[in-house]
Formats: C-alpha cells, sequence, structure tokens
C-alpha cells in the first residue's frame, strides 16, 4: 500500500464543512472573568445652521444697527498680513477641513510658525452685530479680548457674538474684528 500524503482521519471524526454561510463568532470567558461589552456611542447632535446670537462679555449688548444703514460684511486683520473678508461661513486653522454640519463653510488658512492654532480652529461668522465666532475643539482654544482689554474664553461648540473693534484669539494670533462700509464687498 502506498503512504499518502497526509493522514486521512477515520470517517466521522471530522464534523462535515458547513455549507457556505457566515460562521457564527461566539466568544467565551475564562471562569469567573468578565469580557467587556462594547457600546457604540450616539451619533453627533445636528447644529442648526442659524447660531444663536451668545453675548458673553459682561453688560449690555452692542447698540442696534440703525435699519437704514444697511451694515456691509466684516473684515478680520491680524499679524503676517492677514485680512480677510467675512461674508459667509469660514472655517479658520492652519490646514482648515469644512466638515459636516459646517460643510459649506469656505476653509481659510492661517500662517502660524508657532503652532499654536490647530488645523481646523474656529468657525467664523457674520452676524448683524458682529461677528459670531466657534471653537471647533481646538487645542489651544479661542479668547475674546474686548474694546476694555478683558479677555473671555470660549467653551467648545459654543458660538459667541464678537462686537467691532474687540479681537478674536486663536491661540497665540489675534485677528480684530472690524466693519467694511455698506458699499464694500
Amino acid at each position: 500500500m502506498a503512504a499518502p500524503d497526509f493522514i486521512v482521519p477515520p470517517p466521522g471524526l471530522v464534523p462535515p464543512a458547513p455549507e457556505h454561510t457566515e460562521p457564527e463568532r461566539t466568544v467565551q470567558a475564562a471562569p469567573g472573568r468578565v469580557l467587556p461589552t462594547f457600546v457604540p456611542a450616539a451619533p453627533p447632535r445636528a447644529v442648526p445652521s442659524q447660531m444663536p446670537s451668545v453675548h458673553p462679555m459682561p453688560g449690555p449688548p452692542p447698540a442696534p444697527v440703525a435699519a437704514e444703514a444697511s451694515p456691509g460684511p466684516w473684515r478680520l486683520t491680524g499679524e503676517r498680513e492677514f485680512d480677510v473678508v467675512v461674508a459667509g461661513r469660514l472655517v479658520l486653522g492652519r490646514d482648515p477641513v469644512a466638515v459636516s454640519p459646517y460643510a459649506d463653510a469656505k476653509p481659510v488658512p492661517v500662517v502660524d510658525p508657532a503652532r499654536s492654532v490647530s488645523k481646523t480652529h474656529a468657525l467664523v461668522d457674520a452676524a448683524p452685530d458682529g461677528v459670531s465666532v466657534t471653537d471647533l475643539h481646538s487645542t489651544n482654544g479661542v479668547r475674546i479680548r474686548t474694546a476694555d482689554v478683558e479677555l473671555h474664553e470660549l467653551a467648545p461648540g459654543i458660538p459667541a457674538v464678537v462686537p467691532p473693534g474687540a479681537s478674536i484669539l486663536l491661540g497665540d494670533l489675534e485677528l480684530r474684528v472690524q466693519r467694511l462700509p455698506g458699499d464694500t464687498v
């Protein structure tokens, strides 16, 4: 008798191969040991397209603009010749990416050799009485410096309105908020 190249088990010792179905996966723990369970995180909450105005600064909110004075867009100016017109949603950062729910925002890169500004740092939007800014969970945060030089730290994900004459601090970078004349675009 010729020796086969492999060992053939006697019939009945090896169960037949399952048909083409997905194998059932089971995990068994050693006696007395509890395995951790996985609980999926809740999906992120949708952020409304219109952010409410939040005035974290103490005192009364800025005076309303007269209806006949048709205000123009806003401007952010800062170090290293940073000059951006804010007429809609912008995402600021070293290498910003407009992700959901801010996919309609225009990415605006910021030059920051000190790397105090996150890649995607803050959302900025034009508001009637200032510039709305939201910290997008950046590493070094977003602060507002008012005209009286008082600093206000923003909570991540909560928008705040920055009035004209105040500044937005993204890490170490300071951006001053200015109103453009109504005929400038």
